[in-house]
């Protein structure tokens, strides 16, 4: 099923946890378990070693922890960087997008839209974290970054 057909259905809370649970799974893969506030994670793609995704825990709780995420600028000069931050449920083992490039925050549900809000914009930007996490798990490597 392609993006623009899941856009298309109705988008229900289940549908949205299970997302929520395959990219815990997808960041597990990257981060280990221990995890300690300020560590840092690179996947650095093998064909392009300077570039990659780096991953720094910036919160963590008793239950939850989260993480800022930069996608290197992979095209022209005018597009930015990609910062995403996520939070991690250990307990529910569920990773959800919370904001992305610092200037959007998004809210638990959106009844109506405000702005450039759509009533599924929660639902991309998970999406589109699986789609990052799956192409760092395909085409990179981590390392540790202390």
């Amino acid at each position: 099923m392609s993006v623009f057909e899941m856009r298309k259905q109705q988008q229900d809370l289940a549908r949205l946890h299970e997302e929520c649970e395959l990219n815990y799974l997808r960041l597990h893969q990257i981060i280990p378990d221990s995890l300690a506030l300020g560590a840092s994670y690179s996947l650095h793609y093998q064909d392009r070693p300077r570039s990659g995704i780096r991953f720094e825990i910036i919160e963590v709780t008793k239950y939850t922890c989260t993480l800022l995420m930069t996608a290197d600028r992979a095209g022209p000069l005018w597009l930015p960087e990609i910062e995403v931050k996520v939070r991690v449920y250990r307990d529910a083992r569920m990773a959800e997008v919370i904001e992305w490039c610092t200037d959007r925050t998004i809210p638990w549900a959106l009844t109506e839209t405000k702005g450039m809000q759509a009533r599924d914009e929660k639902w991309q930007w998970n999406i589109f974290l699986s789609e990052l996490l799956s192409h760092g798990l395909r085409h990179g490597m981590t390392e540790l970054e202390v």
